[in-house]
């Protein structure tokens, strides 16, 4: 649960923020700003849940900032404080949907306790919203475009064996003991004289073609009830056709009915618009990884309507490898990646032997080894440049090593190479990481300590300044310095203080350096921090 204090005086937002326990609650001060303008600032970068304001500040006093979070943010809890006991601020604060509203001097315990009363009720309004009968709605509302994706993700080979299994899984799709065939249908080429359909309106003659195929596909003959027919458009606006039986309604009886409802299709859509389109059919497989490779053969069987002609189902004709699950690499290639970017040793000892059982195993042939080889070789290739890399830079020394593995000679030699190349790249990843977090908060830093004698410093306004988000900036402060910003920020002027002050400067002159406008707040904090008097510490 998040909190945001805006309070105008220094002293009663320094104490409400570190003054109260708030961790300790299950409550997270994610600001302390000073105005109004600043609050609907902060609003808009975190989701905040309970607001904490005075009443009257310069520029958006309290009130009218409830206005517009009643408006723009209506879920977040207002609590105001303000010293005028009035009845008209105290009906406007009703009318505005303020939660709460606290006369000064307002005690720690009094503002601890109304925001956890705020928190608990925040907490029940989220528990009411997200229910389950209300998200089992909207789940079964959500469910086809969930289905949807999951299945062009599958046909174009993006899911992991894991992921595969947990995303059918999560849809009710069952994967088990089924025969899968997959085709893609497109429109054949108009002819350049046909004025009903220019060139340029190529996509939606294909939606035209998609709609068309889930209607006809919907129909079904009493002969083909165990043939379930998934159709959806492929990245390039095409018609993917996902034709699912069980193992048992497989083989020839399963091709056969695929032909008549492709044939089908094919004559209404020719009926329809009066135009022609063309199917490509790829291999059957039982092995669920393996349909993005059957997908592929579907797109290369249909480029053959060139020489076949238009108007017709063509097959893959090619003869299919026995054993082809080794060509399927996208789950070991995308945990390849995690561990690279984790570097974690022991997981990428273990993606290696997967790669050598894979394609270096007794029996293999040596064009599949040698496929093997270049494909991971483009694996490695393909991480460092997604990070906006060059490989001479990324891998230094072991740059040619990298070029020569074609030298590489026995099993043996290529476990050892790949090691390397991996750890190299997984170094590379860690070492720019470390350095790009290092350098932004050195920069951070380096602003307040050049703003240290103003007296408002919030991580909002520094991090807008940078142009920095806001989340992330207080992420890699506590990560870096060990510290929240306030604290690294009180840290900074308590240390400059004792520095002036050694100095020969004066207690109110170090006070107005260090950002405080009221000696006496300085004095208890210096004090307080350090364990002596500001006045102790003159030379």
């Amino acid at each position: 649960m998040k909190l945001l204090i805006v309070e105008d005086e220094y002293r009663v937002r320094e104490r409400i923020a570190l003054g109260i326990p708030w961790e300790a609650h299950g409550i997270e001060v994610a600001g302390a700003v000073e105005n109004g303008r600043e609050a609907i600032a902060a609003m808009r970068e975190a989701h905040i849940d309970i607001v904490v304001t005075d009443i009257h500040m310069p520029d958006v006093g309290g009130l009218e900032l409830a206005k517009l979070l009643k408006r723009d943010h209506a879920h977040a809890k207002v609590i105001i404080l303000t010293g005028y006991d009035q009845f008209e601020y105290a009906r406007e604060s009703i009318d505005q949907g303020v939660f709460k509203y606290l006369v000064k001097p307002a005690e720690n315990e009094l503002i601890l306790d109304t925001v956890l009363k705020a928190k608990r009720l925040r907490e029940q309004e989220l528990y009411d919203h997200h229910n389950l009968s209300q998200l089992e709605r909207r789940w079964k509302e959500h469910l086809p475009r969930l289905k949807e994706l999951f299945y062009k993700n599958w046909l174009n080979g993006r899911y992991s064996g894991w992921e595969l299994a947990k995303r059918s899984e999560e849809i009710g799709f069952s994967l088990q003991g089924k025969t899968l065939l997959s085709a893609v249908v497109d429109m054949d080429p108009t002819a350049g004289n046909d004025a009903r359909f220019p060139s340029d309106e190529r996509a939606l003659l294909q939606f035209a073609l998609f709609n068309i195929a889930k209607d006809v596909l919907a129909e079904k003959d009493a002969e083909d009830t165990a043939l379930e027919a998934i159709a959806l458009q492929d990245d390039d606006g095409m018609t993917a056709v996902i034709f699912v039986a069980s193992s048992a309604a497989g083989g020839e009886a399963l091709r056969l009915l695929a032909d008549q409802q492709l044939g089908r299709l094919l004559g209404t859509v020719k009926d329809c618009l009066k135009l022609t389109a063309s199917a490509g059919i790829g291999a059957e497989v039982t092995d669920p990884a393996l349909l993005p490779v059957a997908y592929k053969q579907c797109r290369m069987a249909l480029q053959e309507r060139i020489v076949l002609g238009h108007e017709t189902v063509i097959r893959y004709r090619h003869d299919v490898p026995p054993d082809a699950s080794w060509l399927n690499m996208n789950d070991v290639e995308k945990e390849i990646e995690i561990a690279i970017d984790t570097g974690s040793e022991s997981k990428r000892a273990e993606l290696i032997a997967a790669l050598m059982e894979r394609g270096f195993s007794p029996g293999r042939q040596l064009a599949d080894a040698k496929e093997m080889l270049l494909r991971i070789t483009a694996l490695l290739t393909r991480i460092v440049h997604a990070h906006g890399w060059g490989l001479r830079e990324t891998l230094g020394a072991d740059y040619e090593d990298f070029m020569n593995f074609n030298q590489l000679l026995t099993k043996e030699q290529l476990m050892t190479w790949l090691e390397r190349m991996m750890a190299r790249i997984g170094r590379s990843v860690a070492e720019r990481r470390r350095s790009g977090t290092h350098v932004t908060v050195g920069e951070i830093m380096a602003y307040v300590e050049a703003h240290l004698g103003e007296e408002e410093l919030s991580l909002y306004t520094v991090a807008a300044k940078l142009y920095i988000n806001y989340s992330y900036a207080s992420r890699i402060i506590k990560e870096v310095t060990g510290s929240s910003f306030s604290e690294s920020v009180l840290r900074l002027r308590m240390e400059k203080a004792k520095a002036l002050l050694a100095g020969g400067a004066k207690v109110y002159e170090a006070a107005e350096q260090v950002g405080y406008k009221h000696v006496n707040y300085f004095s208890k904090s210096f004090q307080k921090y350090w364990g002596v008097k500001p006045s102790d510490m003159q030379a």
